[in-house]
């Protein structure tokens, strides 16, 4: 750290030292605002920690194999569709595009996420720019969100969420220089970037939505908005929506019912638990997101269109908690508050000596640096089990071994995930031994990951894999009377027995992975009207409009997607 304060490209300027640092920061501020030419040297600053991001990752890629999630986007992308059920259609466009540029292995399908989540912190460190901040406060605002431990866990798995982080932190970028040229050009982008933003992830419409109460509170019904470029974005908007718009119509907006279920099946909210994810999930870096926040909301010195990010953040936070939403899908709205953070810490260290600033900048470094066993794939498993309990031993600090459903693991979930796949698979191969002389046709999960990693890893002739959950669901047969299959399902043999003319019991797997666990193999022969019934009640209770309907996935008749179909498919 030492050496990157001594480099070139941190050579601090005899006015970071001036004690006359109010004069200096407006200057500044005045100066970053109204020239949108970057120096040379922040330009070297933001690249520097954009390849720091990246290396972080890139070496560590393929361990420990895909995760649950992965494996199932995988999938998806395989074809190129315009919709699902249960999600926006980019990440399987971007697995599609991976596997036509990068081939089919665990590096290659993460080599875009952690090149999104690198530009996440060039973008952090720009808007720290742009709100005044020099070297150190670009420094602190980058160093800050590399090292928390939510956006490392977060930064490399081919999942919507790393999309999500670097999407809503541009729509932030574009609003803050809106408000800071009035120039249309970014109102027209900021139609774009939401366009693409639910295409990913339709969370994003909350923090748009967050954003607009909080201009609304903040210029009390007054912001004078250009009424054409407002119009051209909602066009822009439209037309980049509108095949996605039309899938979800076709097929009876399956997605509200999605959003229903989920709700139903949401954990209850543990609030004391919940605020805790808040503070501490960033490690250090929560000293600088909440100068940031702070900043934002108590300073006069940068604009009063500042107060609406501090405003948005607390109306994400209650909206989530009443929605029994998971904290990391409001991920994004982190970055802005680092950024401030950044530039506030700047104004607070200025008249500090240079090995204080030092010392500063480690102590935010190292919460990250000992978490990283944690979220990224550093230690192989056994080593990794190894020092987790010995930091629980040390801290008896264990909440990120606490599981979605409350039970505690070795390991963390989501690091769980990435194993047992080929385990199950080869259960799932012993089980064909079982049904050489009966005329199965299915394999057939209760789970959308296990039908991912079956998909995946098991390779049978004459068996479907087949899941009544999830966009599964649109591969999957109406009903199932008369047939055999495989089952894999958490139900009870006394229960499963009841449903078909025979059932064997091959086996419960025991594999800490919390899609695999608990999981029963059974061969069932004949499945009788009672089991159909289920299979049709699961199916239809998570996307209604398969009763009667063809499951054929629907492609909007636009002559040029045609074209990129067939790119993806070829």
């Amino acid at each position: 750290m030492r050496m990157l304060i001594d480099s070139p490209i941190y050579q601090l300027e005899k006015a970071d030292w001036n004690p006359n640092w109010e004069s200096t920061v407006n200057t500044a501020l005045k100066s970053s605002t109204n020239n949108p030419k970057l120096p040379k040297a922040t330009v070297g600053l933001l690249v520097f920690f954009g390849l720091l991001k990246f290396t972080l990752h890139v070496f560590f890629l393929p361990r420990y194999g895909l995760h649950a999630d992965e494996l199932y986007y995988i999938h998806l992308g395989k074809d190129f569709q315009w919709g699902f059920p249960d999600i926006s259609p980019l990440v399987t466009w971007v697995a599609g595009l991976s596997a036509k540029l990068f081939g089919d292995s665990v590096a290659a399908w993460r080599i875009f996420p952690t090149l999104f989540s690198s530009l996440t912190v060039v973008l952090t460190g720009l808007i720290a720019h742009y709100l005044g901040a020099k070297r150190l406060g670009i420094i602190v605002a980058c160093l800050a969100i590399i090292w928390s431990p939510s956006f490392l866990a977060t930064s490399y798995l081919l999942q919507p969420v790393v999309f999500d982080e670097f999407l809503w932190t541009l729509f932030a970028f574009v609003l803050l220089r809106y408000f800071q040229t009035q120039k249309p050009t970014y109102l027209l982008l900021s139609g774009a970037v939401i366009g693409i933003g639910m295409l990913n992830k339709y969370t994003i419409f909350m923090y748009l939505v967050t954003l607009g109460l909080a201009s609304l509170m903040v210029f009390k019904g007054r912001l004078k908005v250009g009424f054409p470029a407002l119009i051209g974005a909602a066009i822009l908007f439209l037309v980049m929506m509108m095949p996605n718009i039309l899938w979800q119509a076709q097929h009876g907006f399956p997605v509200f019912n999605f959003l229903g279920l989920v709700g139903q099946q949401a954990f209850a909210l543990n609030i004391p638990d919940y605020l805790f994810q808040l503070v501490f999930f960033h490690g250090a870096g929560v000293s600088v997101w909440m100068a940031g926040f702070l900043y934002l909301l108590l300073s006069k010195k940068g604009g009063r269109y500042l107060l609406i990010w501090p405003i948005s953040t607390l109306l994400l936070v209650l909206a989530l908690a009443l929605l029994k939403g998971k904290l990391y899908y409001g991920l994004g709205m982190f970055p802005f508050l680092f950024a401030a953070g950044g530039y506030c810490w700047e104004i607070m260290l200025t008249k500090l000596s240079r090995v204080k600033k030092t010392i500063f900048l480690l102590m935010i470094s190292l919460f990250g640096i000992l978490s990283l066993p944690l979220v990224i794939p550093i230690l192989s498993m056994g080593n990794c089990r190894t020092y987790i309990r010995q930091m629980v031993a040390l801290t008896s600090f264990s909440r990120p071994m606490t599981w979605e459903d409350g039970s505690q693991g070795s390991i963390p979930q989501f690091f769980a995930d990435m194993s047992g796949w080929e385990i199950a698979a080869n259960k799932v191969g012993l089980a064909v031994n079982e049904i050489e002389n009966q005329p199965a046709k299915y394999i057939l999960t209760d789970d959308y990951a296990i039908a991912g990693a079956l998909k995946r890893y098991v390779k049978i002739n004459n068996l479907q894999i087949i899941s009544a959950s999830n966009s599964f669901i649109l591969e999957s047969p109406p009903e199932l009377v008369g047939t055999s299959l495989i089952y894999l399902s958490k139900e009870p043999i006394s229960k499963v027995k009841k449903m078909a003319q025979r059932v064997s019991f091959i086996e419960a797997l025991d594999v800490e992975n919390s899609h695999l666990k608990g999981i029963n193999i059974y061969v069932l022969t004949r499945v009788n009207e009672n089991f159909n019934e289920v299979y049709q009640l699961k199916r239809n209770q998570f996307y209604p409009y398969a009763a009667g309907k063809s499951t054929s996935l629907y492609k909007p008749n636009l002559g040029f997607w045609f074209t990129v179909n067939n790119w993806f498919t070829d």
